[in-house]
């Protein structure tokens, strides 16, 4: 349609030319001006019109680089002559520098809410909890892309330092020490990074804790997050899921899996069972004889009608174990049944809920 107007516009200037130098052929001369012919007329509207598309690209470009305003993005390409990448370093220098004001405003402020975020590779994974004042920013599209970014480069960082093929390797990280991680391809820190995302969102944030598990050959890591979000298509970094709640648990093969569930289905299961039933250790399980389920049994019928005992130091570790626990997904069975019946040894197990008490 642009084309069009444009063809028109140059027919209708072409025939008003026609007439005027018919009429009076020695203007040019009495004015002596040059005439402005009409492909130069017609050249100037194009360029014109490009230029505009050209401004209007730009900006598009930059918005959708930086996720800033319009009129910020437009003020910063007006500023630099339209130079796309000098208007995006200046962006996010002011960005900063706003992001750390606001950050030392709000320092003081609850952070009660937030999500707990997971990223887990072959034999190495790493769980996060990040921390923000309400519900609402935790269902924040920009919150929840920082979160994936601290759990992502938490990975990458702990990987490089801490990794060795042939031991299992635990480290927990402190509020203190996330915030010196770098951002996975970025000079910044993490701290850095949270300071501009609190500058964008406007509401306190901190990263309050975070976990790295790395196993050998012969070990697997499960993992687990309730009520999964996972991580958006165009995210560049590893992988993460991110949720309220979430596990993660080492476990090896003891021996014949040709009947067994795949040992991702396995990891699966324990890391769901670990959120589920949050037990406070491992335990030790010794399935009970027949003579000791006939006595059990017994001992059920003869209880039948009358009060409850309080619960004693052998329900107390079954309420704590894990191995003792009934298993979440078959309560017909002990967590330590599902494990002889896939030949499984668990190692090791965490559990994250988010805003939980931390014991000192």
């Amino acid at each position: 349609m642009r084309v069009a107007v444009h063809k028109n516009f140059c027919e209708l200037f072409l025939s008003l030319n026609s007439c005027n130098s018919a009429a009076a052929p020695k203007s040019d001369e009495m004015w002596g001006q040059r005439r402005l012919g009409i492909p130069s007329l017609c050249r100037l509207i194009h360029q014109t019109n490009t230029s505009s598309a050209g401004a209007k690209g730009n900006l598009s470009k930059l918005r959708k680089r930086t996720g800033f305003s319009f009129v910020n993005c437009k003020k910063a390409l007006e500023k630099f002559d339209h130079d796309v990448d000098k208007a995006e370093a200046w962006l996010r220098e002011q960005a900063q520098k706003e992001g750390w004001s606001k950050a030392t405003k709000l320092k003081g402020r609850a952070t009660a809410q937030g999500l707990i975020g997971l990223v887990c590779q072959e034999h190495c994974a790493a769980m996060v909890e990040v921390n923000c004042e309400t519900d609402f920013v935790a269902r924040n599209t920009k919150f929840q892309h920082f979160v994936g970014q601290v759990a992502s480069s938490t990975l990458t960082e702990c990987k490089r330092i801490h990794q060795s093929p042939d031991t299992v390797v635990k480290v927990n990280l402190t509020e203190d020490e996330l915030k010196k991680i770098p951002l996975i391809n970025d000079s910044k820190s993490l701290n850095e990074n949270l300071a501009l995302t609190i500058g964008q969102i406007g509401e306190n944030m901190s990263l309050r804790r975070a976990l790295f598990l790395s196993a050998p050959s012969d070990n697997i890591i499960g993992s687990y997050v309730h009520s999964a979000l996972s991580s958006p298509k165009t995210a560049q970094s590893a992988k993460y899921t991110l949720g309220k709640y979430a596990a993660l648990v080492l476990f090896r093969r003891t021996g014949d899996t040709q009947d067994s569930l795949p040992s991702s289905d396995v990891g699966r299961r324990l890391s769901q069972h670990v959120v589920g039933m949050n037990p406070l250790r491992i335990g030790e399980y010794t399935p009970p004889s027949a003579k000791e389920l006939d006595t059990a049994e017994v001992g059920e019928e003869t209880n039948q009608g009358t009060k409850e005992d309080e619960p004693g130091p052998e329900e107390d570790k079954m309420e704590e174990e894990m191995l003792k626990q009934e298993y979440l997904l078959d309560p017909s069975l002990r967590v330590g049944d599902f494990l002889l019946e896939e030949n499984v040894e668990v190692l090791d197990f965490v559990r994250y809920e988010c805003g939980e008490s931390l014991e000192e």
